[in-house]
C-alpha cells in the first residue's frame, strides 16, 4: 500500500510538473502574442502617420496653389486699375497743361 501511495504521489508530482511546464509555455506564447500585437500596432501607427503627413503635404500644396492663383488675380486687377488710371492721366494731361497755362499766362 505504501508503494501504491508513493506511486500516486509520484503521479501527482509528474502531473504538477506537466502543468507547470504548460503554464510556462502558455506564458511564453502570451508574451509573444503581446509582442506581435505591439509590433503590429507600431506598424499601423507609423503607416497612419506617413499617410497623414502625405495628406497634409498635398493639402499644403493645394493651398499654396490657390493662394498663388488668388495673388495673381489680385495683382492683375491692380495692374488693370493702374493701367486705367495711367490712360486717364495721359488723356487729361494735355487738358491739365492747357488749364495751368491759362491761369499762369492770362
Amino acid at each position: 500500500m505504501e508503494a501504491h501511495g508513493e506511486q500516486l504521489l509520484q503521479n501527482l508530482v509528474n502531473h504538477e510538473q506537466g502543468l507547470v511546464a504548460k503554464v510556462e509555455e502558455t506564458k511564453k506564447e502570451a508574451a509573444k502574442i503581446v509582442d506581435d500585437a505591439k509590433a503590429k500596432a507600431q506598424s499601423i501607427l507609423a503607416k497612419a502617420k506617413e499617410q497623414a503627413d502625405a495628406y497634409a503635404k498635398e493639402q499644403a500644396e493645394a493651398t499654396n496653389k490657390e493662394s498663388a492663383a488668388a495673388r495673381d488675380e489680385i495683382l492683375k486687377a491692380a495692374q488693370d486699375q493702374v493701367s486705367s488710371v495711367e490712360k486717364t492721366v495721359a488723356a487729361n494731361k494735355s487738358k491739365a497743361v492747357a488749364m495751368v497755362m491759362e491761369r499762369v499766362l492770362p
